[in-house]
């Protein structure tokens, strides 16, 4: 699958947290653990696949990719035979995944068994939700599913949806080629943006909000895969109350330029701005490059319509009396 695919299937998740909405005011006032800080043990009450496995066993050669999950989580069930994947593919280099879910053994046991060969690395229950607490809790996270990498010095050097840059982390990690200051910036404009989307969910209009997503764009370390997250989420998120549009379209265009127009979900995210602007003609090309740069059948589909409704006669502004 590639990452084009992977970040038009997974918008709206990489800030989960900040859109979500179910987070309070409160996640932001405590300050959350930071990449680099030494991996919580493993608490867990059963090993339904695999195992077990101690963190402090494998220091100094393994590096772990700990996930949290459910049965009941469509995105999750998604990500499984993703994760598979990335166990068979890295397996040989000390790579352990482990999927961790705080439901019960009726529910888990079950599922896994029916998965079969689809889920094919360590599962486990959480004792009590001790481990969530060590990672989720203690990353400000609460959004399945999500995944962090434990290194081969026991620290935790990256987290985030298991489909977007997971497997390219664990590859820079095994390599010895990971860059800790880069993965912290990155980690603390995606806190910004969070915290973005949640002023602007509000019914009272942040008067912070525009300063801060200047910020966010301002200060260079968000990915071009951020921006893109983040300019579609301003311009279709429902619970967005006040759309910033401008910023959007800035956010848009940083990401489709750094990708140089070959992300057809970046195209299309930029087509979408554009035409949100009022720039009709420029959001029809960019979304005919989109769909021309989409190679899956399902996802033309979905850019084809939207192309349609581009096109689509303006309609006549109501009469007045």
């Amino acid at each position: 699958m590639t990452s084009a695919i992977i970040g038009l299937m997974t918008r709206s998740l990489l800030f989960s947290v900040g859109l979500g909405l179910a987070v309070s005011a409160s996640l932001f006032t405590v300050r959350a653990a930071d990449l680099g800080s030494p991996a919580a043990p493993l608490e867990i009450s059963e090993w339904i696949k695999g195992g077990p496995v101690s963190l402090a066993d494998g220091r100094g050669k393994t590096v772990y990719v700990v996930e949290f999950w459910a049965t009941w989580c469509p995105p999750c069930r998604t990500s499984i035979p993703h994760l598979t994947e990335l166990q068979k593919k890295f397996k040989s280099k000390n790579v352990v995944v482990i999927g961790i879910s705080d439901e019960t053994t009726a529910k888990v046991k079950p599922f896994v068994e029916k998965m079969g060969d689809q889920m094919d690395y360590v599962v486990a229950l959480d004792n009590q939700r001790k481990t969530s607490q060590g990672y989720m809790a203690a990353f400000q996270q609460n959004g399945m599913p999500h995944a962090f990498i434990v290194d081969q010095q026991g620290r935790v050097v990256w987290h985030g949806h298991p489909m977007a840059g997971l497997d390219e982390a664990v590859d820079q990690v095994v390599q010895g080629k990971f860059d800790m200051e880069k993965a912290k910036k990155a980690a603390q404009i995606e806190r910004n943006l969070q915290q973005y989307l949640q002023s602007v969910s509000q019914d009272d209009k942040d008067p912070q909000a525009a300063a801060l997503g200047k910020e966010i764009l301002d200060s260079g370390a968000a990915t071009p895969s951020m921006l893109n997250e983040f300019a579609w989420i301003v311009l279709t998120h429902p619970r967005v109350k006040h759309r910033d549009v401008p910023l959007a379209l800035r956010a848009a265009k940083m990401a489709y330029d750094d990708t140089k127009g070959k992300d057809f979900s970046i195209t299309d995210t930029y087509a979408r701005a554009l035409f949100d602007s009022g720039n009709k003609d420029e959001a029809i090309r960019l979304q005919k490059e989109a769909i021309a740069a989409c190679q899956d059948a399902d996802q033309r589909k979905q850019l084809e319509k939207t192309l349609q409704e581009y096109q689509a006669p303006a309609r006549p502004a109501p009469a007045t009396k």
